[in-house]
């Protein structure tokens, strides 16, 4: 097993660890953000007035008018009804969770609710587990079933957009005009990533599928928030704003809901993304053996199930991700991440280092 290596720097391009300096294709900082200087100015000039943090529930009786602006920017970035920032990825997925099944019963009192989760569903959605082998498998037979099912449920199905660890693709046009049906969706490796602009997958699946539609999202990945978002129509983000869930947690620090409102308002994000874009086609196109890696199209991730890749590539000053996810006893992947934060030379060094070692 190897040895997880130690910094007191976070990383950007690079990484320095016991006087040794990596170039750092890892993590999922997709869009660069953690040194962008745009974000690190919004932050040191606002930092006075709007402060590190704000301890009080949003439905206190004094308001910031930052988040409500942040989530009209966020509901129109992503092409959502409505938008509602929580303080992360994990807790947006518990809230959403544990408060849907009472909405939707209230929502549709002469309805059963029932619950299904697709296989590899992130940890902040999954409750139940799947027995499918594949996405594919479990979204063709559950379209099946439910298309069969008598009237009085409302189906409501668990997934991610894009499959992770092992990147693969999913075809949401399956799940197509399903009667009494709610797609929950976890989008935190897709917004920022996905989509023309770095929307994600709200618009996308929607217009694949016309299902209504609840999407959750972590801030902290291709946006550089540390946050997270439920999106989805106006009439539930409602009723999940006046949970207790949502009553009783901390929001995100009011300085990065500015700083959010402001990098979309000003193309930052859009930018970024057609950047990443840029950078990921120029390195599959020196990839000699593409086909040595699970990878999905115009998506900056390349995993592979040999941990030999790992080894070569840190022998040549490139640290790339290789441990178990998301548990101990789940299998070794190696994971090479591209960002927007990259040079065209750090990608032409890792090229030709995959490309000896699957020669």
């Amino acid at each position: 097993m190897f040895t997880p290596l130690n910094t007191d720097r976070l990383p950007s391009r690079f990484v320095e660890s016991n006087g040794k300096t990596y170039l750092w294709f890892s993590g999922t900082d997709y869009l660069g953000m953690a040194f962008h200087p745009r974000l690190v100015q919004l932050l040191s000039e606002n930092l006075n007035s709007l402060g590190s943090h704000f301890g009080s529930s949003r439905n206190n009786s004094l308001r910031i008018s930052v988040y409500e602006e942040a989530e009209k920017e966020l509901a129109k970035f992503t092409g959502a009804d409505d938008a509602l920032l929580v303080s992360s990825g994990m807790l947006a997925g518990f809230i959403v969770r544990s408060t849907l099944p009472t909405i939707l019963a209230e929502l549709h009192p002469q309805h059963q609710i029932r619950e299904y989760e697709a296989p590899m569903l992130h940890p902040a959605l999954r409750r139940l587990g799947s027995k499918n082998p594949t996405w594919l498998n479990w979204a063709a037979s559950l379209a099946d079933q439910i298309r069969g099912e008598s009237q009085g449920i409302y189906h409501v199905l668990y997934s991610d957009s894009i499959g992770t660890p092992l990147t693969s693709g999913y075809d949401f046009k399956l799940l197509s005009q399903l009667p009494d049906t709610l797609l929950v969706v976890d989008d935190a490796h897709g917004l920022g990533v996905l989509g023309e602009n770095g929307e994600g997958s709200y618009p996308l699946i929607r217009s694949n599928t016309q299902q209504e539609l609840l999407l959750i999202a972590s801030l902290n990945k291709a946006m550089g928030v540390p946050g997270g978002v439920i999106l989805g129509s106006r009439k539930i983000l409602h009723k999940i704003r006046n949970s207790a869930f949502f009553g009783g947690s901390s929001p995100i620090p009011p300085i990065y809901a500015y700083a959010l409102t402001q990098l979309i308002r000003e193309g930052i994000y859009r930018q970024s993304h057609q950047q990443l874009k840029e950078l990921n086609t120029y390195f599959l196109n020196q990839l000699t053996s593409p086909s040595a890696f699970h990878y999905v199209e115009n998506y900056p991730v390349y995993v592979s199930s040999d941990a030999g890749l790992f080894h070569h590539l840190l022998s040549q000053n490139i640290l790339v991700s290789c441990f178990p996810y998301p548990t101990q006893q789940d299998p070794v992947l190696t994971r090479i991440v591209i960002t927007a934060a990259h040079q065209p030379n750090d990608l032409d060094w890792l090229a030709e280092c995959c490309n000896s070692y699957f020669a």
